[in-house]
């Protein structure tokens, strides 16, 4: 920031000059105390400059006595995985009151490697929203897994500097790092002192520390309180999952207030589209932790400022001189009804998000088959007897191990709806071989 602008804001804040933009009449949120303060939002630019006072502005935004509240921030997701584009999720989402949203292009990355970290990067600086990137750190999740592309850690330090690249996304390679794995190690070297994104299910205990002295600090897999408990206790930072698939929040929720709200955030890893049209994004998880007995004070900070202060952006989180001007306007706060969002100093509208410069996608054409999928390749041949399943929890990401016994028929093993098992098959879609991976699932 240069220095003319530097005196622009002071001059601005102190009340010497006309703001830019003034929020006329609104009640602040306080994030400290939880009060509502009667108050004018100063901003000069992109920045807030005044607040509990009076202003005057070039541009005046009328509160008519709503409630702000600082833009929220979700901590863990892929956009991809929300079955959309950047800009379409920047559509979608910031009108929910999103500011910012920390991606890992995971998915994408697992086909086609650095070109999809060159997409998310390129998409970041062009989006209304600000979007930050956490680097896939695990492409492949691990050794066993045939994917699209391969990211080293030299591969990885070519966006470490980007200025919206934030550190190393999830490390899903939970024995890797247990087990001192050269690929795991060099990459955990390479980002020391950084963020480094978590991604632990059930780990406990003395596996736990060993993880968590690796530099990781986050975490968006815990299932239960206990779980929970033990991580925040032991310097991490849990990110509350509640997603189209993921949905952690009923469990945790009782461990959120006002104490340990700086403890803890707010993430989705992912909601589809429908249920943001039909339910909303974080303004969701907000209103629903709320109505499961959560304060306010604990709900929204959890959302804004822990957020923020978890991934190092000292600049937001909350409305205060000096801070990214991400503003949230709230007709009811209990029920997290967004009226109006004010995105680095801009009302959001549909005009914002036309004058985007759009990139296209990549990897339109990256599914590879060598050959036609026929019925005949999905068949399973051999003993019915004790077959493996994969058990299915609802609302969660964990698997439990199960086994049953299956009919045969014609040396085929059958799926059995009497007993809720169905076929399921995953078939190799990069073009480096033909593999199909067959077997069989419950609930």
């Amino acid at each position: 920031m240069t220095g003319s602008a530097i005196s622009d804001r002071i001059a601005q804040g102190s009340g010497r000059v006309v703001a830019d933009t003034v929020i006329r009449n609104v009640r602040l949120f306080d994030l400290v105390t939880g009060t509502l303060l009667p108050t004018d939002i100063a901003i000069c630019g992109d920045a807030i400059v005044g607040t509990l006072d009076s202003y005057e502005g070039a541009t005046v935004i009328e509160g008519h006595g709503r409630i702000a509240v600082p833009g929220f921030i979700d901590t863990h997701l892929h956009v991809e995985s929300s079955l959309i584009t950047p800009f379409e999720f920047d559509r979608c989402v910031l009108p929910h009151g999103v500011t910012t949203a920390i991606c890992d292009p995971h998915e994408m990355a697992n086909v086609l490697g650095r070109p999809a970290l060159d997409y998310f990067t390129e998409a970041a600086l062009r989006t209304v929203m600000d979007l930050r990137v956490n680097l896939s750190s695990c492409v492949p999740s691990t050794a066993l897994e045939t994917s699209g592309a391969t990211l080293g850690a030299a591969d990885l330090l070519a966006y470490r500097d980007h200025p919206k690249v934030i550190g190393l996304a999830e490390f899903m390679n939970i024995p890797g790092v247990l087990n001192g794995d050269p690929v795991c190690m060099e990459k955990l070297e390479a980002f020391a002192g950084g963020h480094i994104d978590g991604h632990a299910p059930l780990l406990r205990g003395r596996r736990l520390n060993g993880y968590l002295a690796a530099g990781i600090t986050t975490d968006h897999e815990a299932t239960t309180a206990e779980e929970a408990l033990e991580k925040v206790r032991k310097g991490m930072m849990v990110l509350i999952r509640e997603g189209s698939v993921c949905k952690d929040l009923r469990a945790l929720v009782p461990l959120l207030n006002p104490v340990t709200s700086p403890f803890f955030a707010f993430c989705t890893d992912d909601r589809n589209p429908l249920e943001i049209a039909h339910e909303g994004h974080l303004d969701y998880l907000i209103r629903l932790a709320i109505s499961l007995g959560v304060e306010p004070l604990a709900a929204y900070r959890s959302a804004s400022l822990s957020a923020a202060n978890a991934f190092g952006l000292r600049d937001r989180g909350l409305i205060a001189p000096g801070r990214r001007a991400d503003i949230v306007l709230l007709d009811d706060l209990r029920e997290c009804r967004v009226s109006d969002v004010i995105s680095a100093g801009r009302l959001v509208n549909d005009a914002l998000f036309a004058a985007r410069e759009i990139i296209p996608p990549v990897g339109i054409d990256s599914i590879n088959l060598p050959a036609p999928v026929t019925a005949r390749d999905m068949e399973i041949t051999g003993s019915g007897t004790q077959r493996p399943v994969i058990g299915l929890l609802p609302g969660q990401i964990i698997t439990p191990f199960l086994h049953a016994d299956l009919p045969v028929r014609d040396g085929i093993v059958q799926p059995d709806p009497a007993q809720d098992i169905a076929r399921i098959c995953v078939v190799a879609r990069h073009g480096h071989n033909d593999n199909i991976g067959r077997g069989f699932v419950k609930g």
